[in-house]
Order: structure tokens, then C-alpha cells, then sequence
């Protein structure tokens, strides 16, 4: 029996161990603050705050409070193998599925789509320091206005 904890005592240190690694190695993984005085959003008004968490297992969700300062919350899967998975929430797009491709170590492309069409083309990039993650959001808006947000996020 002693032998038998010990044993999965060492199996749990190890996978504690590989998901630190894990985590590690991906720079987009952690908790992300909006700064709002480098951000830009077309059109706007922008949202009072945001912040995004990013699991290892790439679902990211964000929290904060909309312009009029109404709670929101949404998410989305970023897998990175080009499939379609569907959001969660209100995202401020509309968009109700999300495909994605790693372009580079620090650089994730996404193409979010409303009701099977596209809607917008978001790339989401970690500085080389790994402490500001820049999203930049081009497409349309379910009223057919044109969006092109800039969105910088400080790691907390």
C-alpha cells in the first residue's frame, strides 16, 4: 500500500510538472489585462475593462465590463488546427465559431465566423519579452459596420 501512494504521489508530481512545462512553452498562456490607454477600437465606444485568461489547453476567457459598464463574459477554444469550435458567451463580434492556425511560436491567426460566414480575422500576437499580448481584429459587424480593433494586453 505504501508503495502504491508513493507511486501516485510521483505520477501526480510529474503531470504537475509537464503542465508547468507546458505552460511554460506556450507565451500566450496567463492572465492578460486590457490596457485601455494603448488600444484602439472602430468603431468604438470602448468596453471599461477586460481581462483574458489563456489555459494551456488554449480555451481563453474574457471577463469585464462592456461601455456601459454592464458585466460580460465570453470564450472561445483557440486550438490552432484550423477547425471550426463553437464560442461561448456574448463575444462583441457576435461570431459563434472560431477556427485558428499557429503561424509562429509567439504569433496565433484566428477567423471568427456568425451564422457559417465569415465576420472577421483576428491575429493575436506575445511580444518576445512575453509580457504584452497585441489583438488585432479586421471584418464586419452584424450591422455591416467595418471593425479594425487593436486591442494590447499587459500580463498580470
Amino acid at each position: 500500500m505504501k508503495r502504491l501512494l508513493t507511486l501516485l504521489a510521483v505520477i501526480f508530481l510529474a503531470m504537475a510538472a509537464g503542465g508547468l512545462v507546458l505552460a511554460q512553452s506556450n507565451p500566450f498562456v496567463g492572465t492578460w489585462k486590457l490596457n485601455l490607454a494603448k488600444s484602439k477600437f472602430n468603431p468604438g465606444p470602448a468596453p471599461k475593462s477586460q481581462t483574458r485568461t489563456w489555459a494551456v489547453d488554449g480555451k481563453v476567457s474574457a471577463k469585464g465590463l462592456n461601455p456601459t459598464g454592464k458585466p460580460v463574459a465570453y470564450g472561445y477554444p483557440v486550438m490552432g488546427d484550423g477547425k471550426h469550435y463553437p464560442t461561448t458567451g456574448a463575444v462583441p463580434n457576435s461570431a459563434d465559431t472560431i477556427s485558428s492556425k499557429r503561424i509562429d511560436a509567439n504569433t496565433i491567426e484566428a477567423n471568427f465566423s456568425r451564422g457559417g460566414k465569415p465576420s472577421d480575422t483576428t491575429r493575436f500576437v506575445v511580444s518576445k519579452n512575453r509580457k504584452v499580448l497585441t489583438i488585432a481584429a479586421k471584418g464586419t459587424l452584424p450591422d455591416g459596420k467595418l471593425l479594425d480593433d487593436l486591442l494590447v494586453l499587459d500580463k498580470q
